[in-house]
């Protein structure tokens, strides 16, 4: 994997491009978020993830209750399912 800032994609952008196919690019855009170039030819109808409806309605079940505010902080990962029910 290759993490690269967006001016260096900018002055860069076919080399990336083309080692997308060989390897993760991740670019950085300020602090807080972050994208990956995935070559379209990687992604298809059969894929199981972007095909699968209940994955995909779970996913934006998830979003809302981000969106709402609807998530619980771990402070301490050996606790983690202490309490889930």
């Amino acid at each position: 994997m290759i993490a690269i800032s967006t001016t260096e994609l900018r002055r860069n952008l076919k080399k990336y491009l083309t080692m997308a196919n060989n390897e993760r690019v991740v670019i950085q855009y300020g602090k807080a978020e972050t994208y990956e170039i995935i070559p379209a030819k990687k992604i298809s109808g059969a894929d199981k993830y972007f095909s699968n409806p209940r994955l995909l309605a779970a996913l934006k079940e998830a979003e809302e209750d981000i969106a709402a505010g609807r998530v619980r902080e771990v402070k301490d990962s050996s606790q983690l399912w202490k309490g889930i029910q």
